[in-house]
């Protein structure tokens, strides 16, 4: 059976892996697809299912032709969906109403109020109205030609009902084909808090018969097409054992061992309706306040959530004893083993809502949380979902209305921990596996998706007679539709040069007076007026004294460069032109800790496809863009190595020695129109590295803090590459090693020195591979140690179109890598390889890059990172107590 798997983005079918997973199993070959990018390591996870499944492959999910039927679709199913929550009951729920009115159209949201509307009866009318002409937006052809070639025997889709889905095309389409479909429900909100269904699958699976009750009722889905499975996510925490003891949790985690402690699992809030890390820092202070001293000494472990890490910036939690900040997005199995551990060693979980209460329950943990009316009306009372948690089998939460009660309940829980256990056990059996606790969900859902594959296929679906004359009355709007979407690029583009020409002019006018100002005091006093300072690199050191505005949003409202860029990325989301990612020409550590998260963020952000995509770069980098796209285009393919050495440096000769790429320069251009050529491309767009350079500026010039770096990148390992043909040239194990002189380690008889003994007491005890490239293109030599047994070459297996593509094969498969620290050492943690980097001049290099390194390589959680000041090897040499023990570092 070939299944045909539809997902929004990756990232939603980490609630599906162990379903994916038994479909394999059972010798099913299914294609996982997605609509767009995401930043919470779903793409990772089904490069994991694909790689070890031969049956599963990944792609992307074609999007439909922008235009004006597209843009009519859009508006036309937020009004629909808006209708929807106009329903009395959700009248104790504004932020769920609230957020769909933001989105409708303002046409239908004056309609919707018209007297003769408001009621029921006129909202169903109204409603028919908007379905009519929905009908009449002519399916997806590129989806219709897109279900040809998978020819599937039956489509699931997931979520499906975000508000103004997109996958409401690929339903429509599907169904156009006469293909069978399943909405596969991910999770408990999303039949009770997104849109409503335009049309009934084949088939909806749900978890259990509260979700039944939900496609029935709010969905006028027939009981005979829904079957109730249990929540298949789930299932990987039933039985499960800790990955280690509980000495080894608490220590890693960052509480005492001796003490009990307390899990807090933050929420995925509304937006601008509450700060979690400030209400967890007064829960924080309420629970050390206590009069009970096992809650004054208990461990607090808090749980950030993975999309509201920007928040817990201004928070310092260092000040509270026996306070613990921990855990990921569990989406592999080291974060998955984080994850069960602090879930099974803790004695109460507390939260305010979130899903992870429901993971709390099959873990058998005594589950509370406090109703602050600010924060509840909207996020927790204001929810339907919620309430389950409150009265499916009793329900599952301790509910308090302050702190004080909470904090009274807590302390019972501690005390006596039977009552709470007892409610997870029911809520469980009720809500994750109503067919009983030993009774797993995966199966169930793997049968529901064979048995809708044995039955006969739904007839094609044509369009509606009624769609014809929709489309009629439609075609006035469509005509002036079409035209502002024509012109809307140029129009927006237009408006941002002259933003960007005023901005700068009144720059250029203050610096004018300012100096004329300073001219005329001086000459006034007698001294001589000011030069005018010439144009220099950026300074290597931060300032002294200059600390980053901590009062700074972590949104950058009126930062200018964060609304540029912002607006020069929608610009390019808007526009189907194939986009050159480029060219990069300069040093490899920006590329890989700035350039290429930039460009996941971009192609994120504005829902770039991957065949859109074509990255421009040297020496045989395509395999750090995998993620990104496979569409690569080597400047060393255009240039010999030596033509490219010589332009490069003539550029940074015409921006007056600066290296990085500040403007699209006549070389850029060239590439550029190289590229074109090769390819057979008439236009592109550009998205070039000085859009990047100009952001992250604001960082580096300490004028804002390091969540911008975070707020407009997505990080991820590079992956796993096999060896191939070089492990015949190799040792089986070694150490890599890459000594270039830089600004942080120069060519000097000490470094020298330290470089050779680094080498002699590694080949002592293990097999080196040195990196070394026969070529220069940079303005970096390598260092050339004395030949030795154990130490190997292979400048003659990397020639110059390839040479990076081979260092990460060889880095990659390394016990370690040591060397300069520059920018190439950050190659090694993120190939998942263990490094050491060697400086002897620290005011040689901004901290700043340092500080994000440290970071992102510590959330990967990919490779260890370590930089060393030479003057403190010693110290290093004693601790260790051997010298050969640094390949382990």
């Amino acid at each position: 059976m070939k299944i045909l798997f539809l997902a929004r983005h990756f990232s939603y079918l980490r609630l599906f892996e162990s379903a994916i997973a038994e479909l394999a199993e059972r010798g099913h070959t299914l294609h996982l697809s997605a609509d767009r990018e995401e930043s919470l390591g779903g793409a990772g996870l089904v490069e994991r299912l694909a790689a070890k499944y031969p049956g599963v492959t990944i792609g992307w999910t074609p999007n439909r032709q922008s235009g004006a039927w597209l843009a009519l679709g859009q508006k036309l199913r937020l009004g629909i969906d808006y209708l929807r929550f106009l329903d009395p009951r959700y009248d104790t729920m504004p932020r769920l109403r609230g957020r769909s009115e933001e989105r409708t159209p303002r046409l239908v949201r004056v309609l919707a109020g018209l007297p003769g509307l408001r009621s029921p009866g006129g909202r169903r009318a109204l409603s028919w109205v908007l379905r009519q002409f929905e009908q009449a937006v002519p399916r997806s052809k590129e989806l219709e030609a897109f279900y040809r070639e998978q020819q599937p025997d039956v489509v699931l889709i997931t979520p499906l009902v975000d508000l103004g889905s997109p996958q409401i095309d690929h339903y429509l389409a599907a169904r156009a084909l006469g293909l069978r479909t399943v909405l596969c429900v991910g999770s408990w909100d999303h039949l009770s808090s997104k849109s409503l269904l335009r049309a009934v699958p084949d088939l909806v699976t749900v978890w259990n018969d509260t979700q039944k009750q939900e496609a029935v009722e709010l969905h006028r889905v027939p009981p005979e097409r829904i079957v109730v499975t249990g929540a298949q996510c789930y299932d990987q925490w039933f039985g499960r054992q800790p990955s280690r003891s509980r000495q080894e949790f608490c220590e890693y985690a960052g509480v005492d061992p001796a003490r009990p402690y307390i899990l807090y699992v933050c929420s995925s809030l509304f937006k601008n309706t509450a700060i979690e890390a400030q209400f967890t820092e007064r829960w924080i202070q309420q629970v050390r306040g206590s009069a009970d001293p096992v809650l004054q000494e208990a461990g607090l472990l808090i749980r950030p959530h993975p999309r509201r890490l920007d928040e817990w910036q201004q928070v310092d939690l260092t000040e509270f004893k026996n306070v613990g900040f921990f855990g990921g997005h569990p989406v592999d199995v080291p974060s998955k083993n984080d994850y069960f551990d602090s879930l099974y060693y803790a004695a109460a979980v507390v939260g305010l809502n979130t899903s992870a209460f429901l993971e709390a329950g099959v873990a058998g943990k005594p589950v509370l949380s406090v109703l602050e009316p600010e924060i509840s009306k909207d996020n927790q009372e204001g929810t339907i979902h919620f309430h389950y948690l409150t009265t499916v089998n009793g329900g599952l939460l301790q509910i308090a209305r302050g702190l004080e009660e909470h904090v009274a309940q807590l302390s019972a829980a501690l005390a006596d921990p039977g009552p709470g256990i007892e409610r997870a056990r029911r809520f469980t059996e009720g809500f994750i596996r109503p067919y009983g606790l030993d009774e797993p969900a995966t199966p169930r859902f793997a049968s529901a998706i064979e048995n809708v594959a044995k039955q006969p296929a739904p007839a094609p679906v044509g369009v509606p007679v009624a769609a014809w004359g929709a489309r009629l009355l439609l075609l006035p709007w469509l005509a002036y539709a079409s035209i502002v979407a024509v012109t809307q690029p140029y129009r927006k583009e237009t408006r941002y040069k002259y933003r960007r020409f005023r901005r700068h002019a009144r720059k250029q006018l203050f610096l004018q007076i300012r100096h004329f100002a300073v001219t005329r005091l001086k000459h006034l006093v007698g001294e001589e007026p000011p030069q005018i300072r010439q144009e220099s690199g950026a300074i290597l050191t931060p300032k002294l004294n200059k600390h980053r505005d901590p009062a700074k949003s972590l949104l950058f409202p009126g930062v200018p460069e964060v609304e540029e860029t912002r607006e020069l990325v929608t610009m390019l989301g808007r526009q189907d032109k194939p986009i050159i990612v480029g060219p990069w020409l300069t040093e490899a550590g920006f590329e890989l800790l700035y350039w290429i998260p930039f460009v996941a963020w971009v192609k994120s952000y504005a829902s770039l496809h991957d065949d859109q995509l074509i990255v421009v770069s040297r020496g045989g980098a395509a395999p750090w863009y995998r993620h990104i796209t496979p569409n690569y285009h080597d400047i060393l393919s255009l240039f010999t190595a030596d033509e490219f050495r010589l332009r490069n440096e003539a550029r940074i000769h015409d921006q007056k020695g600066r290296l990085k790429h500040i403007d699209l320069g006549e070389f850029d251009r060239e590439i550029i129109e190289r590229v074109k050529k090769a390819r057979g491309l008439d236009s592109v767009k550009v998205l070039h590295p000085s859009m990047m350079y100009n952001l992250f500026n604001v960082f580096w010039r300490q004028q804002a803090p390091i969540t911008l770096i975070e707020a407009f990148s997505v990080f991820r390992p590079l992956p796993k590459l096999p060896l191939g043909d070089l492990a015949s040239h190799l040792p089986r194990e070694y150490v890599a090693v890459k000594f270039y002189a830089n600004s942080a380690l120069p060519d000097s008889p000490a470094n020298r020195a330290l470089i050779a003994q680094v080498i002699e007491d590694l080949t002592a005890s293990t097999d080196v591979v040195l990196l070394n490239t026969a070529h220069r293109y940079d303005d970096h030599s390598d260092f050339a140690p004395t030949r030795r047994e154990r130490l190997h070459t292979v400048e003659h297996l990397m020639p110059p179109e390839t040479n990076l593509e081979v260092q990460t094969r060889i880095i990659s498969n390394a016990k370690a890598f040591i060397g300069t620290y520059g920018g190439f050492s950050y190659l090694a943690p993120f190939s998942g390889t263990n490094a050491v980097a060697f400086y002897s001049n620290p005011a040689a290099f901004r901290f700043d890059h340092l500080e994000v390194s440290k970071r992102v390589f510590s959330s990967l959680k990919s490779g260890g990172f370590v930089p060393l000041d030479v003057k403190d090897l010693d110290v290093l040499k004693l601790a260790l107590g051997r010298a050969d023990r640094l390949a382990r570092v």
